[in-house]
């Protein structure tokens, strides 16, 4: 029943397209015979396709940063931050790179744009991307160090990342295996905090999702998140056969259409499976470099959302494995009930089907440490330099990590001067300097299979 209602109403809405806007009121008269709930649908996906700029965004489009609107001066102090320069312009505002001047770091501001500023639901995003971001402390989600008001412009300060967006990666053709798996762990890893916290982050997808040339993963962009509770629309449950949807309830369709779950992208109740299929379609689009739900429109996407099946990701890669598919197919189950239960369960998949790469993580591991022990040794002054072998007598216990038992350090090695650790967990690999406490995520060599 839902194919066939989603047919008639994208065949519908087709023919509305061809009409013009006086013609539209009573060719729908006619062609919706009494039928008011279709004729809201038509409707409601002909208004969202005057507005496609915001409601779907394009991943065709260039991925270079677009210029602000109303940029804010080079040199200007915003409280106690000097800007710097513009780092690209979005919907919401622009951001810059700027000079923290008490403590001596640079950092990226997002500003609300002017034009935002007096648009309640667009000041309600942007305060709710700091409150949700700033209570969530993760290496996998991007820190929000401050927020504050400035000329009547609100901004957020934020960790400066250096690196490109994974939608500027995957335009570059599909991902091998072990990056895409390094990718998935960590934005899973992410989602885990979120979720534990009760935040689910209702736009997943690859503009929001950066990586740093350490290979670190960051997810971004918690503007449209809510906590479950607040989510709460008792007698509107999802159970991916429903009869009738609508599109028309204010603010219930928020994000990005191409990564929307079926119950999201008809406005019924979401939880944090919501986000695994949204990150189902991101896995698929790093192994494909293609969506796997497609259209013309935003009627023909969301048709394909509703009640298409996505093709394997090998039928497109033929370097994908059947493994893979099966994960990023489960993800992609349109019923919630179907899908994976949590990140948890969606990493530990992952990990399965690259078990048989884990007996070469001993040797890759030690080789990670003394490729960053070559590479630095006899640097002068450097953070992680190197020195003389103390003797094994000095060595004395000490705890070097707080994991908690979801995130286990899998393997570890220590540097031959034993003054740094290298350990790997779900986020990757990262050195540990024990007379410092320092610790920093490294890029892992080219051929090192994750667990």
């Amino acid at each position: 029943m839902l194919v066939e209602r989603w047919r008639r109403i994208e065949s519908l809405f087709q023919e509305a397209l061809t009409k013009s806007p006086a013609e539209r009121a009573n060719f729908l008269d006619e062609a919706c015979s009494g039928d008011a709930a279709v004729r809201r649908e038509v409707e409601s996906l002909l208004a969202h396709e005057s507005l496609a700029g915001s409601f779907l965004e394009s991943d065709r489009s260039e991925a270079k940063p677009a210029a602000p609107r109303d940029p804010v001066p080079a040199g200007e102090r915003i409280g106690p931050y000097t800007i710097m320069e513009p780092l690209g312009a979005g919907g919401m505002g622009e951001v810059y790179k700027a000079h923290d001047e008490r403590l001596g770091r640079d950092v990226a501001i997002k500003f609300l744009s002017r034009r935002m500023a007096d648009d309640a639901a667009s000041l309600e995003r942007f305060e709710r991307e700091a409150r949700a971001a700033s209570a969530l402390n993760h290496p996998n989600i991007c820190t929000v160090h401050d927020v504050g008001e400035s000329q009547g412009r609100r901004y957020i300060v934020m960790e400066l990342l250096e690196g490109q967006s994974l939608k500027e990666r995957i335009a570059r053709g599909p991902l091998s295996i072990q990056e895409l798996a390094s990718i998935a762990r960590q934005v899973c890893a992410a989602l885990r905090a979120a979720h534990e916290k009760g935040i689910v982050h209702r736009d997943l997808k690859p503009a929001n999702i950066f990586v740093t040339e350490t290979g670190q993963v960051k997810v971004l962009d918690f503007g449209l998140a809510k906590r479950e509770a607040e989510m709460s629309k008792p007698g509107f449950q999802f159970d991916g056969a429903i009869h009738s949807f609508t599109l028309t309830a204010a603010g219930t369709i928020m994000g990005t259409l191409a990564y929307m779950s079926p119950e999201q992208a008809v406005g019924a109740d979401v939880d944090a499976r919501s986000d695994l299929f949204s990150l189902g379609v991101v896995l698929y689009e790093m192994a494909t470099s293609r969506a796997p739900f497609r259209g013309k429109t935003a009627a023909g996407i969301l048709g394909s959302i509703l009640s298409e099946p996505p093709q394997k990701p090998s039928a497109l890669n033929a370097e994908a494995p059947a493994k893979l598919d099966r994960v990023v197919l489960k993800a992609l189950e349109k019923n919630p009930a179907n899908r994976y239960a949590s990140a948890a369960e969606l990493s530990a998949d992952l990990d399965e089907w690259l078990k048989p790469g884990r007996v070469h993580r001993a040797t890759q591991m030690a080789a990670a440490v003394a490729a960053v022990a070559i590479l630095t040794a006899g640097a002068a002054g450097s953070r992680f330099g190197w020195f003389a072998v103390g003797s094994r007598a000095d060595l004395i216990p000490r705890q070097i990590t707080a994991n908690p038992p979801e995130d286990p350090v899998m393997q570890a090695a220590l540097s031959p001067d034993g003054k740094t650790v290298a350990y790997e967990d779900f986020a990757g690999i990262h050195l540990h300097r024990i007379d410092t406490g320092e610790t920093r995520l490294i890029a892992p060599p080219p051929d090192y299979c994750f667990r």
